[in-house]
């Protein structure tokens, strides 16, 4: 991998490159201050809040994807506070901020898949979107190799900016996911569960 691409793309180094880039991008230095904790989860945030309007109306506008980063933000705030919990014991060679900052910069895998499955909804006509995501190869292939290739990234990422050995960041990589994704679930469900309840109750 050619120095450019390192120096100006590390998202692509990461995606492409975990094992040999984690070292060496938690031993560069980054300015940001607590504004470096939240620049990247925000952003995951504000893709999200796009996907959801290039979804519903075939395009992106303010009106739509507005009030859908402010919602869909419990996924990154759950990352977090997993990440947090995960490495609060770790031998860090960054602090937690900075460790965020690189967390998120491993979602490489994440943004190509949500823009991919937004862009059929948006402009295939949906009989047609329908017709081909209903095959189980074309639904469910792309998400499991993303989930395979995400947790192959943030392997190396448990290994390398949080010093675990193996064992020990594969330890951290599946408590990560149990925490982030039960959280994200509960939170993505109580709405609707709430309802649920509500009616059953008769209130």
């Amino acid at each position: 991998m050619n120095e450019l691409l390192k120096a100006h793309s590390p998202e692509a180094w990461v995606l492409l490159r975990p094992r040999a880039a984690w070292p060496r991008l938690a031993g560069f230095a980054a300015e940001g201050g607590r504004w470096l904790a939240w620049r990247r989860p925000l952003l995951f945030a504000f893709v999200l809040g796009c996907i959801v309007s290039l979804m519903t109306s075939g395009r992106v506008t303010l009106r739509l994807a507005g009030p859908a980063t402010i919602y869909w933000t419990f996924v990154p705030l759950c990352e977090v506070a997993s990440l947090a919990a995960v490495g609060a014991r770790s031998r860090r060679k960054v602090p937690i901020s900075r460790a965020i900052d690189l967390f998120f910069m491993g979602h490489g895998v994440w943004f190509l898949w949500l823009i991919g499955f937004a862009a059929v909804w948006a402009f295939c006509p949906a009989p047609h979107a329908f017709a081909w995501l209903s095959k189980p190869w074309v639904r469910y292939g792309p998400v499991f190799a993303a989930i395979a290739w995400s947790g192959y990234i943030d392997f190396w990422f448990f290994r390398s900016v949080f010093a675990r050995t193996r064992a020990g960041a594969a330890c951290a990589l599946l408590a990560q996911r149990l925490i982030c994704w039960s959280g994200a679930l509960a939170l993505f469900l109580a709405p609707s569960a709430w309802t649920v309840l509500a009616s059953r109750l008769g209130l």
